[in-house]
Protein backbone atom coordinates (compact mmCIF):
# COMPACT_ATOMS: atom_id res chain seq x y z
CA UNK A 1 0.00 0.00 0.00
CA UNK A 2 1.33 3.39 -0.81
CA UNK A 3 1.53 5.52 1.76
CA UNK A 4 -0.64 9.08 1.78
CA UNK A 5 1.28 12.51 1.30
CA UNK A 6 0.25 12.73 5.15
CA UNK A 7 1.88 9.89 6.15
CA UNK A 8 4.70 10.53 4.08
CA UNK A 9 5.50 13.62 5.86
CA UNK A 10 5.20 12.00 9.41
CA UNK A 11 7.89 9.45 7.99
CA UNK A 12 10.02 12.14 7.03
CA UNK A 13 9.15 14.35 10.24
CA UNK A 14 10.36 11.65 12.75
CA UNK A 15 13.52 10.48 10.83
CA UNK A 16 14.91 13.80 11.00
CA UNK A 17 14.38 13.50 15.19
CA UNK A 18 10.87 14.95 15.20
CA UNK A 19 9.04 13.56 17.95
CA UNK A 20 6.33 11.10 16.21
CA UNK A 21 3.52 12.59 19.04
CA UNK A 22 4.48 16.23 17.85
CA UNK A 23 4.48 15.01 14.37
CA UNK A 24 0.80 14.00 14.48
CA UNK A 25 -0.26 16.88 15.82
CA UNK A 26 1.26 19.14 13.29
CA UNK A 27 0.22 17.44 10.32
CA UNK A 28 -3.00 17.19 11.21
CA UNK A 29 -2.97 21.36 12.48
CA UNK A 30 -1.31 21.80 9.20
CA UNK A 31 -4.66 19.73 7.40
CA UNK A 32 -7.41 22.18 9.24
CA UNK A 33 -7.73 19.59 11.91
CA UNK A 34 -8.44 21.65 14.93
CA UNK A 35 -6.03 21.06 17.62
CA UNK A 36 -7.60 19.43 20.24
CA UNK A 37 -8.61 16.79 17.61
CA UNK A 38 -5.21 15.88 16.70
CA UNK A 39 -4.60 15.79 20.10
CA UNK A 40 -7.39 13.28 20.90
CA UNK A 41 -6.04 11.11 17.71
CA UNK A 42 -2.36 10.65 19.11
CA UNK A 43 -3.72 10.02 22.30
CA UNK A 44 -6.14 7.08 20.46
CA UNK A 45 -2.96 6.00 18.64
CA UNK A 46 -0.88 5.92 21.30
CA UNK A 47 -0.28 2.46 21.18
CA UNK A 48 1.32 2.60 17.90
CA UNK A 49 3.70 5.16 19.59
CA UNK A 50 5.17 2.84 22.48
CA UNK A 51 7.06 0.02 20.25
CA UNK A 52 8.67 2.57 17.79
CA UNK A 53 12.10 1.78 17.33
CA UNK A 54 14.41 2.71 14.96
CA UNK A 55 14.20 2.30 10.83
CA UNK A 56 10.47 1.61 11.73
CA UNK A 57 8.94 5.43 10.90
CA UNK A 58 7.72 4.09 7.53
CA UNK A 59 5.54 1.12 9.84
CA UNK A 60 4.60 3.61 12.20
CA UNK A 61 3.23 6.13 9.19
CA UNK A 62 1.55 3.31 7.46
CA UNK A 63 -0.45 2.14 10.51
CA UNK A 64 -1.53 6.03 11.42
CA UNK A 65 -2.16 5.86 7.76
CA UNK A 66 -4.26 2.79 8.07
CA UNK A 67 -5.53 4.14 11.61
CA UNK A 68 -7.03 7.10 9.29
CA UNK A 69 -5.15 9.30 11.47
CA UNK A 70 -5.01 12.04 8.98
CA UNK A 71 -8.24 12.26 7.37
CA UNK A 72 -10.03 15.55 7.23
CA UNK A 73 -13.40 14.54 7.82
CA UNK A 74 -15.95 16.45 5.92
CA UNK A 75 -19.41 17.67 6.78
CA UNK A 76 -21.82 16.89 4.31
CA UNK A 77 -24.86 18.53 3.21
CA UNK A 78 -28.49 17.40 3.49
CA UNK A 79 -27.87 15.72 -0.10
CA UNK A 80 -25.03 14.54 0.45
CA UNK A 81 -25.95 13.01 3.47
CA UNK A 82 -28.28 10.93 2.05
CA UNK A 83 -26.27 9.86 -0.73
CA UNK A 84 -23.86 8.51 2.01
CA UNK A 85 -26.98 6.80 3.58
CA UNK A 86 -27.46 5.39 0.28
CA UNK A 87 -24.18 4.16 -0.38
CA UNK A 88 -24.22 2.42 3.53
CA UNK A 89 -27.26 0.85 2.72
CA UNK A 90 -25.66 -0.84 -0.25
CA UNK A 91 -22.71 -1.67 1.81
CA UNK A 92 -24.62 -3.28 4.48
CA UNK A 93 -26.64 -5.44 1.48
CA UNK A 94 -23.61 -6.97 -0.10
CA UNK A 95 -23.77 -9.73 2.91
CA UNK A 96 -19.70 -8.94 2.89
CA UNK A 97 -16.55 -6.46 1.73
CA UNK A 98 -13.48 -7.42 0.96
CA UNK A 99 -11.39 -5.51 3.38
CA UNK A 100 -9.58 -3.65 0.75
CA UNK A 101 -12.58 -2.15 -0.47
CA UNK A 102 -14.18 -1.62 2.90
CA UNK A 103 -10.73 0.11 4.02
CA UNK A 104 -11.10 2.51 1.41
CA UNK A 105 -14.81 3.15 1.26
CA UNK A 106 -14.63 3.87 4.57
CA UNK A 107 -11.87 6.66 3.80
CA UNK A 108 -13.50 7.87 0.88
CA UNK A 109 -16.88 8.26 2.90
CA UNK A 110 -15.46 10.17 5.63
CA UNK A 111 -13.86 13.22 3.16
CA UNK A 112 -16.49 13.39 1.34
CA UNK A 113 -15.60 11.75 -1.54
CA UNK A 114 -19.39 10.02 -2.85
CA UNK A 115 -18.96 9.70 -6.68
CA UNK A 116 -15.34 7.74 -5.81
CA UNK A 117 -17.47 5.30 -3.73
CA UNK A 118 -20.65 4.89 -5.94
CA UNK A 119 -17.99 4.39 -8.86
CA UNK A 120 -16.45 1.69 -6.90
CA UNK A 121 -19.61 0.03 -5.51
CA UNK A 122 -21.32 0.46 -9.01
CA UNK A 123 -18.26 -1.35 -11.03
CA UNK A 124 -19.24 -5.01 -10.86
CA UNK A 125 -21.64 -7.52 -8.84
CA UNK A 126 -20.31 -7.08 -5.73
CA UNK A 127 -22.84 -8.99 -3.93
CA UNK A 128 -21.81 -12.19 -1.90
CA UNK A 129 -24.46 -15.12 -1.54
CA UNK A 130 -25.53 -13.77 2.05
CA UNK A 131 -26.52 -10.69 0.49
CA UNK A 132 -29.46 -9.20 -0.74
CA UNK A 133 -28.67 -7.97 -4.17
CA UNK A 134 -32.32 -6.34 -4.49
CA UNK A 135 -31.92 -3.73 -1.45
CA UNK A 136 -27.77 -3.43 -3.43
CA UNK A 137 -29.41 -2.22 -6.34
CA UNK A 138 -31.65 -0.01 -5.88
CA UNK A 139 -29.79 1.78 -3.01
CA UNK A 140 -27.24 2.14 -5.20
CA UNK A 141 -29.92 3.61 -8.21
CA UNK A 142 -30.76 6.15 -5.41
CA UNK A 143 -27.34 7.10 -4.61
CA UNK A 144 -26.74 7.47 -8.58
CA UNK A 145 -29.54 9.56 -9.15
CA UNK A 146 -28.75 11.98 -6.38
CA UNK A 147 -24.73 12.43 -7.88
CA UNK A 148 -24.19 16.02 -9.30
CA UNK A 149 -22.62 16.23 -12.63
CA UNK A 150 -19.64 15.76 -13.26
CA UNK A 151 -16.99 18.65 -13.81
CA UNK A 152 -15.34 16.86 -16.50
CA UNK A 153 -16.49 14.34 -19.78
CA UNK A 154 -14.71 11.57 -18.04
CA UNK A 155 -16.07 11.55 -14.51
CA UNK A 156 -19.56 12.19 -15.95
CA UNK A 157 -19.23 9.48 -18.51
CA UNK A 158 -18.44 6.76 -15.54
CA UNK A 159 -21.18 7.94 -13.76
CA UNK A 160 -23.60 7.66 -16.88
CA UNK A 161 -22.42 3.99 -17.44
CA UNK A 162 -22.73 3.15 -13.81
CA UNK A 163 -26.11 4.53 -13.26
CA UNK A 164 -27.20 2.75 -16.35
CA UNK A 165 -25.51 -0.54 -15.08
CA UNK A 166 -27.17 -0.36 -11.91
CA UNK A 167 -30.58 0.33 -13.39
CA UNK A 168 -29.69 -2.81 -15.29
CA UNK A 169 -28.82 -4.72 -12.15
CA UNK A 170 -31.86 -3.44 -10.40
CA UNK A 171 -34.48 -5.08 -12.53
CA UNK A 172 -33.07 -7.84 -12.58
CA UNK A 173 -32.96 -8.11 -9.33
CA UNK A 174 -35.94 -6.37 -8.43
CA UNK A 175 -37.96 -7.81 -5.26
CA UNK A 176 -40.71 -10.12 -5.73
CA UNK A 177 -44.27 -8.39 -4.87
Amino acid sequence: MELSSEAKAFEESVRQGVDPRAAVVSICVGLGIPPAEAERRVRDAEPLFADLGPEEEEALALFLDLSFVFVVDRRPDAREEEIRDLLGRAVGAMGAVRSGLGHSLHRWLRTGELTRSYLALAGGNQVKATGDPSAYWSALVAAGELLPVGRDGGEQAGIEAARAHCRRMAAQHSAAP
